[in-house]
């Protein structure tokens, strides 16, 4: 076996499972490792062996751990994908549910933090409940001090989420989007993703509301942007009719299709990574 070097260079991060029912967003990042790692160092290829001499690469498969376990313990259970999206905080268990309870951490994020009424369950209960604060979660806590920890080396980050086939850039809290102001250089690395990346058919591009109708403070992305100065990106993956129920994939077949289909577009980013360090001013 040929050895590969360790590299001591930029840093992209990949993570998944912000929310818990969003089951492919956790087989992407580990799928780009072992394509990685099969291509570099068992099949010697030397595009990937360029890669991994060249740069570092995180991944994070499961943030929301405790959510994704619950889905999975109902799928052995009942053989049912529960709509299950925040995570595992239990204070508002009795009011809502272990399904409808917890706090969406992809609301959680200290920059643009909205808070929400307790007293309004549908608020509560629902899909994006904020927490009682900003960062009240661990798992926004962690996430936070990982990439404070690497900020000198991180310069890109990839959230992966499912499905709705978007590409989403900060700043999502605010509109009109003050990415200029907030983080100037910026708007271009997006958009140069954006027109240059193999997307797949059909992909939405720009800030939340430019893609969804929709402002969302607490933003993981927004965060990462504004606090690090690092690009940080939601992947929404797939289309919703290659879902069942919008959470499981149809078939392996379509698993791996959208897996495929999106890896092109971040190996591009892997492979500009350099460039788009160049252009990052760490806060």
């Amino acid at each position: 076996m040929t050895p590969v070097n360790v590299s001591s260079g930029n840093a992209v991060l990949v993570t998944g499972a912000t929310h818990a029912r969003e089951l492919l967003s956790s087989q992407v990042p580990l799928f780009l490792c072992l394509k990685l790692l099969h291509q570099g160092v068992i099949q010697h290829n030397d595009k990937y062996q360029k890669l991994l001499a060249a740069d570092k690469f995180m991944f994070i498969p499961i943030i929301n751990v405790d959510g994704a376990a619950l889905v999975e313990d109902h799928w052995k259970t009942d053989h049912k994908i529960i709509n299950k999206r925040k995570n595992g905080n239990p204070d508002f268990l009795v009011q809502c549910g272990e399904e409808d309870a917890g706090v969406d951490l992809n609301r959680n994020y200290g920059v643009d933090w909205q808070a929400a009424s307790q007293k309004n369950k549908t608020e509560l209960c629902g899909d994006f409940w904020p927490g009682a604060e900003a960062f009240s979660e661990p798992e926004s806590r962690a996430i936070r001090d990982y990439v404070g920890q690497h900020k000198h080396e991180i310069k890109f980050i990839i959230n992966c989420h499912t499905s709705g086939n978007d590409f989403i850039w900060p700043f999502n809290g605010r509109e009109p989007n003050d990415i200029n102001d907030r983080a100037p250089g910026m708007l271009a690395v997006f958009q140069d993703i954006a027109k240059n990346a193999p997307f797949p058919d059909g992909v939405m591009k720009g800030n939340s509301y430019e893609v969804i109708g929709d402002k969302m403070g607490g933003d993981a992305d927004d965060y990462m942007l504004a606090t690090y100065g690092i690009p940080s990106v939601t992947a929404e993956m797939g289309f919703f009719g290659q879902y069942i129920d919008d959470w499981r994939c149809q078939s392996k077949a379509v698993c791996f299709e959208i897996l495929r289909e999106n890896t092109r577009w971040i190996e591009y980013i892997f492979t500009h990574l350099d460039d788009i360090g160049d252009k990052v001013l760490i806060h």
